[in-house]
């Protein structure tokens, strides 16, 4: 395999070294990139140490680097990509549209054919595009404030719901500052964010009813949301335990507070309709965004039609939004190729990497756990499952910065870089390429 090709010639060398030597046009690009970029990057993917490789091609599962590596790609632009590189639907699609315009500045028919395939998936009765994730959560925090006349929201300690304000806060909070468990203390990431806006904010621990329960009853009256992932994936991937996301439901509604979920990275990842199809549990609004659009910028912000509505008369609108190159995307992605029949194949995909991830972890007696739903799934060297932001914090990161240089120097983007993100396969990958997954990772793993 091509991969093991490239670690033969430095057998030598530490999984750095043999980094660098594969990847010295990137650094000298990453040099210049500093000069005139915040970061050295762009904007839509963060650096890491030493450097980030810069990708010249993708098409199917795969990348192809500056230096003329090739990575079998389950990073997939963080789930956006959960059709694969340049799918030839999508790609014929969108030529056909750029002949047609790429803006307009008006209202195309086009926006309600998609409208229509999230509504067949979800249980929503309306919706409004967006731009991005981060603009869906936003409208989903005003929008569920202007329905109810309420100020306070409540988030999930350490879930990464967009960088609005009022969400920008405990995303991956100092753990000297977090507070009592049961009972966390809203942190804001970074400055810049108004003390009004962070008191606002208050913050509660995944998995935990109970003390969602008792800070709604502290804050009777005053809150207009809970927003939660209902599959936590920035901290790997914390899968809800059983009953929690249904006691949600019914305790949102007992204290007439809406409930939102941010399905930015599990709308139709875990399945069809996302989040709300796997688990059956129907919320007040839904912020979307990522793999509905196929790979071009887009989002949605969908609920009930009483809720929904809300969006016109505030005007939030946006320039680019339900643009008709993005929108087309959509279209084709939910129509043509995320398909009922695309799921039964991700998720035995899905499966089989993560078996086979748990089998090489037992017989190498490994401190890690696999945890995923379906397509998406992840390693964290940590002792024991994964539960809330408080036991991700035990994972060792220094292990998994290694884990994921030493995988990508076998031609595997395992994940996104770092211990917060999560694997996803795509329609384009196939067996053979899952069991070179498993085989890169038994590779490495002596050394982790």
């Amino acid at each position: 395999m091509y991969y093991r090709t490239i670690v033969h010639r430095f057998d030598n060398m530490s999984e750095e070294e043999t980094y660098v030597g594969r990847t010295r046009t990137s650094r000298e690009l990453y040099k210049n990139a500093q000069q005139v970029l915040a970061g050295g990057v762009g904007g839509s993917a963060p650096s890491f140490e030493p450097y980030p490789f810069f990708v010249d091609r993708a098409e199917g599962s795969k990348l192809w680097d500056v230096d003329g590596n090739v990575y079998c790609d389950y990073n997939l632009c963080w789930g956006v990509l959960m059709g694969g590189h340049c799918h030839p639907k999508l790609v014929e699609g969108l030529k056909k549209q750029i002949d047609r315009g790429t803006m307009y500045g008006f209202v195309h028919d086009n926006s309600r054919a998609a409208a229509e395939e999230l509504i067949k998936r979800f249980p929503v009765e309306k919706v409004r595009f967006t731009n991005s994730g981060s603009e869906s959560t936003h409208y989903a925090v005003r929008l569920a404030r202007r329905y109810t006349g309420k100020e306070k929201i409540v988030k999930i300690e350490g879930g990464y719901n967009g960088v609005a304000d009022p969400l920008h806060v405990s995303k991956m909070p100092d753990i000297s500052k977090v507070g009592p468990e049961e009972r966390p203390t809203s942190v804001p990431h970074g400055k810049g964010i108004p003390s009004g806006v962070i008191k606002d904010t208050l913050i509660a621990p995944f998995n935990d009813i109970e003390a969602m329960q008792d800070i709604l009853e502290d804050n009777r009256g005053e809150v207009a949301a809970v927003m939660v992932e209902p599959v936590m994936m920035n901290k790997g991937v914390i899968p809800p335990e059983d009953g929690y996301l249904s006691e949600l439901r019914k305790l949102t509604n007992e204290q007439n507070v809406l409930l939102i979920f941010d399905e930015v990275k599990t709308g139709v990842k875990i399945a069809p309709g996302g989040a709300c199809d796997h688990y059956g549990v129907k919320p007040d609004i839904i912020a979307l965004a990522k793999a509905i659009g196929g790979g071009l910028p887009i989002g949605a912000v969908a609920g009930k039609g009483e809720i929904i509505d809300g969006v016109g008369p505030e005007g939030l609108f946006g320039t680019y939004s339900a643009n008709p190159l993005s929108i087309e995307a959509c279209r084709i992605t939910l129509q043509d190729i995320l398909t009922e029949n695309a799921y039964p194949k991700l998720e035995r995909f899905g499966e089989r990497l993560m078996a086979g991830y748990e089998d090489v972890i037992e017989d190498f007696g490994l401190k890690a756990v696999v945890q995923g739903v379906n397509a998406v799934g992840g390693i964290l060297f940590t002792e024991h499952p994964v539960t809330n932001f408080r036991e991700w914090t035990d994972v060792d990161k220094e292990k998994a910065h290694r884990y994921w240089i030493a995988m990508v120097n076998r031609g595997i983007i395992p994940m996104s870089y770092g211990a917060d993100e999560e694997w996803l396969i795509s329609v384009q990958h196939d067996e053979e390429e899952i069991e070179e997954h498993i085989e890169a990772f038994k590779e490495v793993v002596s050394d982790l």
